[in-house]
């Protein structure tokens, strides 16, 4: 009775997969020491395996290939060869014919089916190894036809899969599977909040109580230990689940490597391609959703950031660029960085395709930091290449990324210098299922707010509220914060809001961004099991979600990022024609602002910008004599405690020099010791404006009597 092999054909593809990752992984780190003999010698191993099994199987193309490469390897590891570019080309050629005969089910039996590339491959492979020269063949694996009944068959692409290894203690199981159990157990978690919700209310009757019978005690005491037992152990399989799905980002990290290195060939650019932090765990659910995001921006750090040799060597760099792919994490968020060590983000080449492209005025181009000139780079089709290649100036740009992630409740920040390099941080959330919340309160709706999102709740008075250019603001501990009211995004009543002594309010953050959220009540914390929100409420802004609380009640989860973007108003414009006789008249007084928070900087500005004042802002001292020193101001404001250097250096500095020796120069900080003010005046400061005292008429009134 013939063996019936179909019942390991998946097994054996999932086995030859990872031999063939592994291979991939190896051969690449063999490339730069083509003469480690026990790196060698495990991929012959490797070879070796593919071979046996496939031949067990009857995949015998895909033996016939891993049956060269291991006598290729073999010469290596007995130094008949030193391997060389050519022998690993061949080697990676192999690699990649693999996983196309590895779907093709006529494979199964070799009676009858030509397979003139697999022989060609075969022939090339041992040629090369032998040191012969070997035409290349034009017969490409991406799609083959061979001659069998019925039609031709065409094989394609699939995606590669990379499975854990099969053992005594483990199992292969299907994601929708895995998935169903995590929507159930989520489920579950919500079932047993509601059940809590109902025996606090048995317990709230007091009166009830006092009058019942003992059995009725007895049954609501038995109902209470219920309770708390279900709760444990719906938390526990909560937990337990969710472990289940998370997996180390080496599943998908480990797909990079050999792209990066066929993509530097092809761009004819000499990379250190380098992964760290494949251990770092995460939702598979996310992650694979994180492949082409990625891809994009390793694709960018290759062709936009790294420079060509010679262009690196004349700049005093190593030829050989670095480019780095690495995840850790970050309390309840995994953090993934793709980094260059390239020429930078050319912040004056995005300022001019900006205006070139209509995004900004050209006389606000000026009035831009380098953190909203890096967010152009994220407006859809925004491209500084001028020329169309595989890799870039399609109008395919960074906003994908960024709308992969905001879909993944994340965020991306950037960070670049000039002829040092690029960053761009990806920070996500450990899973999708679960999210500990603030539950607030607004009119008579509930919201929830992630809690990764809030930095901290106070209670304010009414007359902290601030007016500045229509939008309201607060000052806390030094830092003007815009205030936004929670009822006004989303027109709802003011429940008794006005009179209330102390307002609640949430500090809430996305990235470096910071503002005071207005609610009518703070209700605590509580895990919520956040759910995508279906048509038509699917596209409503400032909403991620929605979940279901104890009581029934659905309520809806706020997106934090969104909300503050829109509090802070549109920055980038599009430009406006001015007339000339406009453009002549009185010239603006031009200021000089050095702020290093961002809020405070922006607001500030508008304050300034509202009654005419034409405002720079620079993030730190040093940044701010730079510019002072390029183009000259009428007037300088400055906080005290900057990086690199502090408001009083700045002072100092700004005064030896000719053009400011007599320029306004307004200090305004959180430093209130006496100390602190006589060392402002001492360094040449005009004004000491304190932050806790802060008005927009404060500041205006002293800016006006300084420019006369």
């Amino acid at each position: 009775m013939p063996f019936d092999k179909s019942k390991f054909i998946e097994t054996y593809k999932a086995e030859t997969r990872e031999h063939i990752e592994k291979l991939n992984l190896g051969l690449l780190k063999l490339e730069k020491t083509p003469q480690k003999k026990d790196l060698l010698e495990e991929m012959m191993r490797e070879a070796h395996t593919i071979k046996g099994s496939s031949t067990m199987m009857g995949y015998k193309r895909i033996a016939d290939i891993a049956h060269k490469m291991e006598d290729g390897l073999e010469k290596g590891m007995k130094g008949e060869v030193i391997l060389e570019k050519a022998h690993f080309d061949i080697l990676f050629k192999c690699l990649d014919a693999i996983p196309h005969l590895l779907e093709d089910k006529v494979t199964w039996s070799d009676k009858g089916i030509e397979s003139p590339f697999v022989d060609n491959l075969c022939i090339e492979t041992e040629d090369i190894f032998s040191g012969k020269v070997h035409k290349k063949t034009k017969i490409e694996p991406k799609v083959a036809s061979r001659k069998v009944k019925g039609p031709p068959v065409a094989v394609e692409t699939p995606e590669v899969q990379i499975c854990a290894p099969v053992s005594e203690e483990s199992m292969r199981v299907d994601v929708d599977k895995l998935n169903k159990i995590v929507n159930l157990s989520g489920e579950l978690l919500i079932s047993k909040i509601r059940l809590d919700e109902l025996v606090k209310g048995l317990q709230s009757k007091s009166e009830f109580w006092t009058n019942a019978p003992d059995s009725a005690r007895e049954i609501l005491r038995n109902l209470v230990r219920v309770d708390e037992n279900i709760d444990s152990l719906a938390r526990d399989m909560q937990q337990e689940v969710m472990k289940v799905r998370m997996i180390p980002v080496s599943y998908l990290f480990n797909t990079y490597p050999r792209a990066m290195r066929d993509l530097a060939r092809t761009k004819g650019k000499d990379i250190d391609f380098v992964v760290k932090g494949e251990e770092t765990q995460l939702d598979k659910a996310i992650l694979d959703r994180l492949k082409d995001p990625i891809m994009h921006l390793l694709r960018n750090a290759l062709d936009h950031g790294i420079e060509d040799s010679n262009e690196r060597k004349a700049e005093g760099k190593p030829e050989q660029g670095k480019v780095v792919l690495a995840a850790y994490q970050e309390g309840s968020h995994v953090v993934i960085e793709v980094s260059d060590d390239g020429g930078g983000i050319d912040t004056e080449k995005v300022k001019h395709e900006a205006i070139k492209q209509g995004l900004i005025a050209k006389d606000k181009v000026i009035d831009l930091i380098n953190e909203q000139v890096f967010q152009l780079l994220f407006t859809p089709g925004f491209s500084t290449k001028e020329e169309v290649t595989e890799t870039s100036g399609r109008g395919v740009g960074l906003d994908v990324v960024r709308d992969a992630i905001g879909a993944l409740k994340g965020m991306v920040e950037v960070r670049s210098e000039k002829g040092k390099g690029s960053s761009f941080i990806m920070r996500l959330p450990l899973t999708l299922a679960i999210t500990e919340s603030l539950l607030v309160g607004a009119g008579s709706d509930v919201f929830a707010i992630p809690v990764d999102s809030v930095v901290e709740t106070l209670r304010i008075n009414p007359e902290e509220i601030k007016t500045v250019e229509t939008k309201d603001a607060i000052t806390i501990r030094g830092h003007i914060l815009p205030l936004v009211r929670l009822n006004d995004i989303f027109g709802l009543p003011r429940k008794g809001i006005i009179e209330k002594k102390h307002l609640p309010v949430v500090i809430v953050q996305s990235v470096e961004k910071r503002i005071g959220l207005l609610v009518d009540e703070l209700m605590g914390r509580q895990d919520i099991i956040s759910k995508p929100i279906g048509a038509p409420l699917n596209n409503v802004k400032n909403i991620s979600g929605a979940t279901i609380l104890g009581s029934g009640k659905v309520i809806l989860a706020l997106d934090i990022p969104s909300i503050i973007d829109s509090a802070e108003g549109v920055v980038i414009k599009r430009p406006v024609f001015v007339p000339k006789d406009e453009q002549k008249a009185k010239k603006k007084k031009t200021i000089l602002l050095a702020e290093d928070v961002l809020t405070t900087a922006m607001l500030e500005k508008n304050i300034l910008e509202s009654v005419g004042y034409s405002v720079v802002i620079a993030r730190d001292g040093k940044e701010a004599l730079e510019r002072a020193k390029q183009e000259s101001f009428d007037l300088v404001i400055s906080d005290v405690l900057m990086p690199r250097m502090d408001g009083f250096e700045l002072v100092e500095s700004l005064r030896k020099e000719q053009l400011y020796k007599d320029i306004p120069i307004v200090i305004v900080t959180t430093r209130e010791s006496d100390a602190d003010k006589r060392r402002g005046l001492e360094a040449g400061a005009d004004a000491y404006i304190l932050k806790s005292e802060f008005t927009s008429e404060s500041l205006l009134n002293t800016l006006e009597r300084l420019l006369g």
